[in-house]
């Protein structure tokens, strides 16, 4: 774990500080890395990311906790991207270097991760298209979301949210699941203006239905391999964390990859100041093969 804490605050538990009006948020972006055996997002580090969470504040109830998909999120900004494209065209100021096609799935990586299944059909209408680009099939990420539906059921969570999904993805993830958000954030960047807001078909499908549409300046990138990398080369975070697992024959340790970074703030409501804020990286190493094995030797009987 490497935690960023609040340096003007050196004691974090906030019970021990003595608040006792505040309210507590909590953001958990899923990184590419986060995912199970059948390369999903997995509800595992949800709970990892609170229990750490819980270590730096105490038992404290959470108000608002919201989820972050690295994939949905790239998405988002490519489609922003692809906007500006169009815009361009339609002014004659595009430049004159070729156009690239995208490859593979949306993301351009890892076209695995774009299967659907046969109810998916069933959910998306085909007048309910989403954008160019977007992720149209929500079904992976169901398992987590049915995770924060029950941290709000237990109590655990007041309310929960999810960042950076357009109308559609919003209304088959509901649908797939069941479980409504209290809180969708979109992404407003400082060059936008401020009467510049989410889609209409977002937002009026969000107040229809009681959710609160709220705006958030965080980059679609959290934290990639490579500044990972970078940032333990600098602070030798291999070298003081080395692994003691042992790789099977065959096969190696690869080098850490971040899974998810959680995000807390602590707000005093009452004066309106933040008491506490801080991230936390979880990174982990894989079990891969091995480039340079050396082939079994086949035996006969």
């Amino acid at each position: 774990m490497l935690e960023i804490l609040d340096p003007y605050n050196l004691r974090n538990n906030i019970q021990v500080t003595g608040i006792t009006d505040y309210r507590v948020s909590v953001k958990i972006f899923m990184l590419p890395a986060a995912v199970d055996a059948n390369n999903r997002p997995s509800s595992m580090y949800v709970k990892q990311a609170l229990l750490c969470v819980e270590k730096q504040l105490g038992m404290v109830k959470i108000d608002e906790l919201i989820v972050s998909f690295a994939e949905i999120s790239a998405n988002d900004e490519d489609a922003e991207d692809d906007d500006e494209d169009n815009e361009d065209r339609e002014t004659g100021q595009l430049d004159s270097s070729p156009l690239e096609s995208p490859v593979g799935s949306p993301l351009g990586v890892l076209p695995a991760r774009t299967e659907t299944s046969s109810t998916d059909s069933l959910e998306t209408s085909p007048t309910a298209a989403c954008p160019e680009g977007a992720i149209t099939d929500m079904s992976r990420y169901v398992k987590v979301w049915r995770s924060l539906g029950k941290l709000r059921a237990s109590g655990e969570a007041l309310k929960i949210g999810i960042s950076d999904v357009n109308k559609q993805q919003l209304e088959q993830l509901c649908r797939q699941s069941g479980i409504t958000p209290d809180i969708v954030q979109v992404r407003m960047s400082g060059n936008e203006p401020q009467d510049q807001g989410p889609d209409d078909e977002l937002r009026a499908y969000a107040r229809e239905r009681g959710m609160f549409v709220g705006a958030h300046a965080d980059s679609p990138e959290m934290l990639n391999d490579w500044t990972f990398q970078t940032l333990a080369t600098d602070f030798k975070i291999n070298e003081k964390f080395p692994t003691t697992e042992v790789a099977p024959l065959g096969y190696k340790i690869d080098f850490m990859r971040p899974r998810w970074v959680a995000s807390y703030s602590v707000m005093q409501t009452k004066r309106g100041l933040v008491a506490n804020r801080g991230y936390i990286v979880m990174a982990s190493s894989d079990c891969v093969l091995n480039p340079n094995r050396v082939p079994r030797k086949k035996y006969s009987v």
